[in-house]
């Protein structure tokens, strides 16, 4: 089950950021559904597991067809509430030929999501961008329970330091683990973990990602090179493989793996959503270089 947004993700590729009062060009444009729980979903599904969604649904998010797109995903949207409010939107600007991305948000009917709406049951919750009051409600009683704060990491630092606590793995970017410790070094994330936090799983993106518990980096691993298309919504599959293979294999090197090549995969598909397919991830796993720190 994941938790957390359904939006219209609108992508520029450009040469670089503009400045103040600046026009710069775009080389072209995505637009379609976005946001992590979605994305996650939909990474999940084509992994061949049961994706059930819990968010909240906008006009033009219906208008436009991102349930359907859902839906015909395979991903399970009765949990979905459908609201006549905006949607929630995303502008990227996308730096292609430098691997990374900027982002405009408008938070829209995703404000609107609460702990009432969450089911029943579930092996596995993932929460992706929520704010940090809905992580410990959502956590009881699973089996693996995950959190991806995304934003919420600059804007409460110290309520999601607070709810991290209360899940099994907290996945975090570098720039995100110095707005919550004040470094990006990723031994900082020791300082993070306790209570049910087993580990704290740092993304670097080209430079892979590594598993931080009480003691230090228990593991890191490097991607293999891919052509980089999109690296928006490479964090996403990532923690959705990361998932999967804890899941089937309780074995968090594995798992580890599996993640940075689903990330890798990602990277070479056009649009937030577009999720890499099982072959394409079981292709890279081979080629991700993993080692055990101690």
């Amino acid at each position: 089950m994941a938790v957390g947004n359904i939006n219209i993700d609108i992508s520029l590729r450009v040469p670089r950021i503009p400045g103040p009062d600046e026009n710069v060009r775009a080389d072209d444009y995505w637009v379609g559904l976005g946001g992590a729980a979605s994305n996650y979903s939909i990474a999940v599904a084509r992994l061949g597991q049961r994706a059930v969604l819990v968010a909240r649904a906008g006009r033009e998010a219906v208008a436009l067809g991102l349930l359907d797109r859902l839906a015909s995903e395979g991903v399970d949207t009765g949990n979905v509430e459908v609201v006549d409010e905006p949607s929630g939107v995303v502008v990227v600007l996308l730096v292609a030929d430098e691997g990374y991305r900027s982002m405009v948000t408008v938070r829209g009917a995703n404000e609107g999501l609460s702990a009432s709406m969450l089911p029943p049951g579930g092996d596995v919750v993932h929460l992706a961008s929520v704010r940090p009051g809905l992580v410990r409600e959502a956590c009881r009683a699973r089996r693996l329970c995950t959190y991806d704060p995304g934003g919420e990491a600059f804007r409460d630092p110290e309520g999601v330091a607070g709810a991290a606590r209360s899940v099994d793995y907290l996945f975090l970017n570098s720039r995100e683990l110095e707005a919550l410790t004040g470094e990006s070094r990723a031994e900082a994330a020791t300082s993070l973990t306790g209570g049910r936090l087993r580990a704290v799983i740092v993304k670097c993106g080209g430079g892979g990602a590594v598993i931080v518990d009480s003691s230090g980096v228990v593991a890191s691993a490097r991607p293999p090179r891919v052509p980089v298309v999109d690296v928006t919504g490479a964090g996403d599959a990532f923690n959705a493989a990361f998932n999967m293979w804890m899941l089937w294999k309780a074995d968090q090197l594995e798992a580890l793996r599996a993640a940075v090549a689903a990330g890798a995969a990602k990277t070479a598909r056009r649009g937030s959503s577009n999720m890499p397919q099982p072959s394409e991830v079981e292709a890279l796993i081979p080629r991700v270089e993993v080692a055990r720190r101690r």
